[in-house]
């Protein structure tokens, strides 16, 4: 039997889940403008989520390993293996990079960290997206505020990368090229989809905000564990290479004479630093791209000039590239052996006192050292440029007493810079500061030669 309209009209007026029903539906058609979509007020399907999930994993792990990088580059004060997913070769070194003052935000915030806290926030934020659609909008808005500002930092690290490092870090690019694409795919979307975004909100506000703060609690439990773990690598770092040293002198002399003794070849020609006549050499195997290699310079050269009538430095070049270093791993420190070259062409043209004023300008201007800087430097030191540029040549005196150099650290095995000697034996990197001064001063007591033998002062 057929129902009367009038009745059934009735009958639903009556009905005031049905009524709501229709009134809802009236006001979403209107504020969308009459767009028609299948599924219910989602704002778009899951296919989208699907491309950003990919590219955040791919982000992720990219953050992921420079993070991961950065801790044990810093918690092992550089001296780490190279990795093999970013070998040092020409211009192309993550670790470079790492070690650099643009790798940290304000003074302590490792920018590596950064980017692995943000794909993290944004994996989370995609996988609510698929696995909640009412939350949907919230999410899209949500990623394009993030991604807005992400591609502010990377703009910002491709100049620094660009103009001001000499170094390329390939999983750095990774991350900028991820933040370029997801940018591109959550604008394109907004945009397809943005008289869906005037649909009134159907997530709850509950939702919304385990959303935003979940997102935001699980990237700082990640930055939290990044710290922590750097923080303990160092302090087991500390441990176990200073702790003995420092309260147990009898280690210290035992490490020293433990050491095997060589016999360095030094010559009138080597640059020293203080009196000529000074009883004792503090020979050091330096690179003037290595920035472990400008402190321990500074170091030194505080320590003779407090120790003037006990000590003396000898430089010795030891660049860390292939093209004039044969046993080095990689080119390490790229156009390393130019350099050399040019700070002993200044000590040709001016003696030691030319020399060690170069050395300070080289490792003052070592972030941001290129290879048509070093004529500048010497004009600004007074050194004739004519003969200078006769010195930089490949077959000049300056090439052949830095292969000299090198030969002998060669001869040594040293693979890496600094390295320090003293009455033939080597002060391991671990002796730093006031450990070093011991160590010195324990070589001099057991020298054999007691008219010579000063306290240090430090």
């Amino acid at each position: 039997m057929t129902v009367p309209l009038k009745m059934r009209t009735e009958n639903e007026s009556q009905n005031p889940l049905k009524r709501l029903w229709k009134r809802r539906q009236a006001r979403i058609s209107a504020l969308a403008g009459h767009v028609r979509f299948d599924g219910g007020p989602y704002f778009t399907t899951y296919h989208c989520f699907l491309i950003l999930l990919v590219l955040g994993a791919i982000g992720l792990f990219a953050a992921g390993f420079l993070t991961y990088r950065h801790v044990v580059v810093v918690s092992t004060s550089g001296h780490v293996t190279e990795s093999g997913l970013c070998r040092a070769s020409g211009s192309i070194n993550c670790d470079e990079i790492l070690r650099s003052d643009y790798s940290i935000l304000f003074g302590y915030f490792p920018s590596a960290v950064l980017g692995l806290m943000g794909f993290v926030f944004v994996l989370w934020l995609v996988l609510n997206g698929l696995v909640n659609n009412r939350s949907r909008k919230v999410v899209w808005a949500a990623l394009l505020l993030y991604f807005f500002a992400a591609i502010g930092f990377s703009w910002y690290y491709a100049y620094v990368m660009a103009f001001e490092v000499d170094f390329i870090c390939p999983w750095c690019i990774v991350v900028h090229v991820v933040n370029f694409i997801s940018l591109i795919v959550v604008l394109v979307v907004a945009i397809r989809n943005r008289r869906k975004f005037l649909l009134p909100e159907i997530s709850t506000v509950a939702e919304r905000f385990y959303l935003i703060l979940g997102g935001v609690a699980i990237s700082l439990l990640v930055f939290l564990g990044s710290v922590l773990w750097e923080k303990s690598l160092s302090f087991a770092d500390v441990k176990d290479q200073y702790e003995a040293l420092a309260n147990d002198p009898v280690v210290i002399r035992a490490v020293i004479r433990g050491a095997p003794e060589h016999k360095i070849a030094l010559t009138p020609e080597h640059p020293v630093y203080g009196s000529p006549n000074a009883p004792y050499s503090l020979i050091l195997f330096s690179d003037f791209k290595c920035p472990l290699c400008a402190r321990t310079d500074e170091f030194l050269k505080k320590l003779v000039d407090k120790n003037p009538e006990a000590l003396k430095l000898v430089f010795i070049n030891y660049p860390l590239e292939k093209q004039c270093n044969r046993i080095v791993a990689g080119d390490l420190h790229p156009g390393a052996c130019v350099i050399a070259r040019a700070a002993y062409a200044a000590y040709l043209l001016g003696g030691p006192k030319a020399f060690w004023a170069y050395a300070n300008e080289l490792f003052a201007s070592q972030k941001k050292l290129k290879p048509e800087m070093l004529p500048e430097i010497a004009g600004k030191l007074g050194l004739d440029l004519d003969k200078f540029g006769q010195l930089m040549k490949p077959d000049s005196i300056a090439a052949k007493k830095i292969e000299q150099d090198v030969q002998i650290g060669v001869n040594m095995n040293l693979s890496s810079t600094p390295q320090i000697f003293f009455e033939g034996r080597r002060i391991p990197e671990t002796f730093q500061g006031q450990f070093l001064v011991e160590a010195l001063q324990s070589l001099m007591e057991s020298g054999g030669q007691e008219s010579k033998v000063t306290k240090l002062k430090w």
